[in-house]
């Protein structure tokens, strides 16, 4: 931790934790890319403590965990957070997701300077009896960048966010990071059938493990194996093997496992998702995946081209629409090739970073206004990109 104020203006990006999940990922990537060689004007910085997956620049380490807004607000960890802030005096700050943005937003009190939400999910039906206490939250965000087509309508309409404030901002990927697997990567056997994400009821892997269990009983061919930590990991344990599916855990790097898979199966409920990382990291990678109808998927699949899409309360769909996959390697090729294409067309991190230059570099330069306002004309600046 540096002590005292930086001379030097920054962009402060905030994630909850540092656990390698897609939010994270994205954020240190962007980050980076957004910074200029020899520069760095952007800085990631986590609040809770946990595994530190990702590389942060600012971790407060406060014990607990991140929650919902209903689960409360811990006071000590908005006076760490104010306290650090006074500390960088960023010129702008970026909360990447609801838990930053419901400690920034009090830190914040008293001492304005530009804010960014980064809006990284939708409200399911549990959520709606706190669209008052969300409402006021957003509103003090001078922009609502919006990962997914759904996050936008659902900021606009539900949360009444002005147009001039709401950014359509996908999610982006590197993709040399993730990408397809040369022949000489390519593995002899039953194709490979993976999940990846939290061991969590929204993200569907009691689905994964049934479906799999289903197949076997089909008699297809294949391994499959799951990507992922979270509370769901002993109650799955004994299933899982069952159907023969090997529980990889939490990796910090998932493109090795997306490199060596044949199709992607991703059977998230709807609660929660915003514009899902992972099916853009498939892509690119050129596997076609079998995805549930959630918010966000429209944006990234192309339904009967890159992969197929079908409801996510209907498993005999998905067991069927999966063996299809599995069973036709040519379709596999044919729709991989075209995820990677469009992925890398439309979620590539140069595209997505123009993006965020649109809307980051006013809010830059009217926080450098007030940072020379108070330190006089030889504060100098820099640029946000």
């Amino acid at each position: 931790m540096n002590a005292g104020r930086r001379d030097e203006p920054v962009v402060l990006h905030v994630v909850p934790t540092a656990v390698a999940r897609g939010a994270q990922r994205e954020a240190r990537a962007l980050a980076d890319h957004l910074d200029r060689p020899g520069e760095r004007r952007h800085m990631l910085m986590s609040l809770f403590a946990g595994p530190a997956d990702v590389p942060i620049d600012e971790s407060l380490e406060h014990p607990g965990r991140p929650g919902a807004v209903a689960e409360g607000l811990d006071p000590h960890l908005v006076l760490r957070l104010r306290r650090r802030l006074w500390e960088l005096d960023p010129a702008v700050v970026v909360a990447h997701g609801g838990d930053p943005l419901k400690y920034l937003v009090p830190a914040l009190v008293g001492r304005r300077r530009p804010l960014a939400y980064y809006a990284t999910g939708t409200f399911g039906a549990s959520a709606r009896p706190r669209v008052a206490l969300w409402r006021m939250l957003v509103h003090r965000a001078d922009v609502v960048a919006c990962e997914g087509e759904e996050v936008l309508a659902e900021c606009a309409g539900l949360l009444g966010v002005r147009p001039d404030r709401l950014v359509l901002a996908p999610n982006g990927r590197d993709p040399e990071v993730f990408r397809p697997r040369t022949p000489h990567e390519s593995e002899v056997g039953a194709p490979l059938l993976a999940f990846v994400g939290a061991l969590n009821s929204g993200k569907g892997p009691d689905r994964f493990v049934k479906v799999v269990g289903e197949l076997r009983r089909q008699q297809v061919a294949l391994r499959a194996a799951m990507v992922g930590g979270g509370p769901l990991h002993g109650e799955l344990a004994a299933p899982a093997a069952e159907a023969g599916i090997e529980m990889l855990g939490t990796l910090e790097d998932v493109a090795p496992v997306l490199r060596r898979a044949d199709v992607m199966l991703f059977p998230s409920r709807p609660t929660g998702e915003g514009m899902p990382g992972v099916l853009i990291e498939a892509g690119l990678s050129g596997l076609p995946v079998v995805a549930s109808r959630v918010p966000g998927v429209a944006m990234i699949v192309d339904d009967g081209v890159t992969g197929l899409v079908v409801d996510g309360g209907d498993t005999d769909a998905m067991v069927q629409a999966t063996a299809r996959l599995l069973t036709d390697e040519a379709l596999r090729q044919r729709m991989g090739a075209a995820a990677r294409v469009r992925c890398a067309e439309r979620f590539s991190l140069d595209a997505v970073v123009s993006i965020w230059w649109s809307f980051l570099e006013p809010l830059f330069e009217r926080g450098l206004s007030r940072r020379r306002a108070r330190n006089g004309p030889g504060s100098r600046p820099g640029p946000v990109a």
